[in-house]
Formats: structure tokens, C-alpha cells, sequence
């Protein structure tokens, strides 16, 4: 069964003033993308902090590589159609 395809109007292009002063949702919103941006800068940080030459084992580059991998997979976009 092909899912229902539900038209959204296009949002007038007057609807977004540059100039005005930012209601509480929007300032809302930035603070919880800070609070991540903070959470993955603190994640990052860790794993460039990981000195490469401590990395001895398989089992060492193996858990560096999964957490790595990891992080970058929540930055990764969607592939284009």
C-alpha cells in the first residue's frame, strides 16, 4: 500500500523577518543545538585526545575505530535520492 502523500503550502515568504526579535521558542531551540553541539565537541575532543601510539592491539584500534565511526555516523547526512 503506497503511503498518502499529504500537500504542505508553501510558507509565505513574509512569514521570516530578519529584523525581529526572536520569541522564546526559537531561543529555546538554539539552546538545546548548543547543548548538543557541546555534547559532540566534548565527545570529539576525547578522541583526538587518544595519543595514537597508545593503540597497540587490535582490541585497541577496534574500540577507537567503533567510537569514531560512531561519531561521525551522527553527523552524517542522508544520501541525495
Amino acid at each position: 500500500m503506497a503511503p498518502k502523500v499529504i500537500n504542505v503550502p508553501k510558507t509565505d515568504p513574509r512569514a521570516y523577518n530578519p529584523n525581529r526579535p526572536a520569541g522564546t521558542l526559537l531561543k529555546s531551540q538554539a539552546l538545546h543545538m548548543h547543548e548538543a553541539l557541546t555534547k559532540h565537541a566534548q565527545e570529539l575532543k576525547a578522541l583526538l585526545d587518544i595519543d595514537m601510539a597508545s593503540l597497540k592491539t587490535e582490541a585497541d584500534i577496534s574500540a577507537f575505530v567503533h567510537k569514531a565511526t560512531a561519531l561521525l555516523h551522527t553527523r552524517a547526512g542522508k544520501p541525495a535520492k
